[in-house]
């Protein structure tokens, strides 16, 4: 009786045990089904956002409603990721757009492929007039004449410096002063790292030349840490500063790009400038990729204004720590300055050599891309091409123009974009992971801005069932 009765209350017991058990064991189950396959959808994005800069040129065709297909990894689970543009901001605000193309010397026309709105006295007969409408920052319909920067005044080698073996193919440039010519031909990637770059002597990108300057969205051979750590032979000073590069040339100093008349043309690309705001000597240079030092020298220490009478007026440069002359003795302080030489001259004398000199003449693919500022008020900006070449070459100066005139051949490059466009440089992207066949269904969703040249920063992310 006992032994029944025992058997019984253990059945009563053991089987309501037994349920629980196998319910738990299924939902364990579940969960750590769900757990796998939400780690899938998170680490899917994970990976979208390891590189960001590549993340900012994959989405950058979606639209609100347009998606645009990520590769996903293979994770062990079935996982579809996406993304569309929710919001972009452009570099400036639209009132605050400088004036795109300023030409200083009387009688200078509007260069064709102008973009944005040009001054509404470019070519006048009075050479000063344009002055007036001038600012040393950046302001909403005025012509920018920015100070120079601090620059180096060591002279880091005319050759540049090679990476090491390992790292590739590669040379690279430091900042600082070049009073002799820099020739950079052939196929070799370049790489000017990061910072100012004062030249008194000629620059030759040419044929086959691949030069990418500045650290930013557009990715060079190096990084500017990677040369300042590995460069051989890097110079003590390396002097670099901020992301992207400018280019500053005064004395004979001139930038040629070219392809020799021949098959293979350059590729020379600038990386926008951005400063830090308290950066001081330096955050004058932010959004400015080439300008001249501007004026005549009078003696070795000091310049004043360039006078033409009739032809052209141009206040003397000046900079943010000696606002009152960019010139002083070449050994007494880093904002040491030279007047550039190359300035117009009144018939019969001859025309000087351009300041910015494109000449492509070949059949050659060539590009010549600058997303900041050029401001060679003195200087002439020469755009030749070849008669019937122009397919394959691309010029862009995309910051906003100011130069003495510019002067263009007959046939031009097939993109020819001089002034402001507007550049988006920040987009908000939404990305979304989701597995795509299996239980349970899982999402994860992350709202991310993302900077072109390739800093991000998350929003939200949530991952959930959908």
């Amino acid at each position: 009786m006992f032994a029944m009765v025992f058997v019984l209350l253990g059945s009563l017991m053991i089987v309501p045990m037994l349920t629980y058990a196998q319910v738990v064991l299924k939902a364990g189950r579940t969960q750590s089904a769900k757990a796998d396959r939400a780690e899938a959808v998170r680490g899917s994005l994970r990976v979208a956002l390891a590189d960001p800069g590549k993340l900012y040129s994959a989405c950058d065709g979606s639209g609100l409603t347009a998606a645009t297909a990520l590769a996903s990894p293979d994770l062990g689970v079935p996982v579809q990721t996406e993304c569309t543009t929710v919001a972009f901001k452009p570099e400036l605000n639209p009132e605050d757009l400088r004036v795109a193309m300023t030409t200083t010397m009387a009688a200078s026309p509007v260069p064709q492929g102008t973009q944005g709105s040009p001054y509404v006295n470019n070519g006048n007969l009075d050479p000063a007039l344009w002055i007036a409408d001038a600012t040393n920052t950046s302001v909403g319909n005025k012509i920018f004449l920015p100070y120079l920067p601090t620059h180096g005044l060591n002279h880091p080698a005319t050759g540049g410096y090679m990476m090491p073996s390992w790292a590739g193919s590669c040379r690279v440039f430091f900042p600082g002063t070049y009073d002799a010519p820099v020739n950079i031909v052939g196929n070799v990637p370049t790489f000017f790292t990061s910072g100012v770059y004062y030249f008194e002597s000629t620059v030759t990108f040419g044929p086959d030349a691949n030069i990418v300057v500045g650290d930013g969205a557009i990715e060079g051979c190096a990084t500017s840490v990677e040369a300042a750590f590995y460069a051989i032979n890097a110079p003590s000073s390396i002097n670099i500063s901020g992301i992207g590069g400018t280019f500053i040339f005064g004395g004979a100093g001139r930038l040629i790009v070219t392809d020799g008349g021949t098959a293979n043309g350059p590729s020379v690309r600038f990386n926008s400038r951005l400063v830090d705001s308290t950066d001081v000597g330096y955050k004058v240079s932010q959004g400015v990729s080439i300008v001249s030092v501007n004026g005549i020298a009078v003696g070795a220490t000091s310049s004043s204004d360039l006078d033409v009478p009739t032809l052209i007026r141009v206040p003397k440069s000046l900079t943010e720590s000696n606002p009152g002359d960019a010139v002083a003795p070449v050994d007494s302080a880093s904002t040491s300055y030279k007047p550039s030489t190359l300035v117009p001259t009144v018939a019969p004398a001859l025309p000087p050599a351009p300041i910015i000199d494109i000449q492509l003449t070949g059949t050659s693919t060539s590009t010549f891309y600058v997303p900041g500022y050029v401001g060679v008020p003195q200087g002439m900006i020469n755009i030749q091409v070849g008669p019937a070449v122009g397919s394959g070459k691309s010029v862009q100066l995309l910051g906003g123009v100011l130069a003495a005139q510019v002067v263009q051949s007959v046939d031009l490059p097939a993109d020819n974009q001089l002034g402001i466009i507007n550049r988006v440089v920040q987009q908000t992207f939404k990305l979304v992971a989701r597995t795509t066949s299996g239980s349970p269904q899982m999402m994860s969703i992350a709202i991310v801005q993302v900077n072109d040249f390739g800093e991000a920063a998350i929003n939200s992310w949530v991952t959930t069932t959908p």
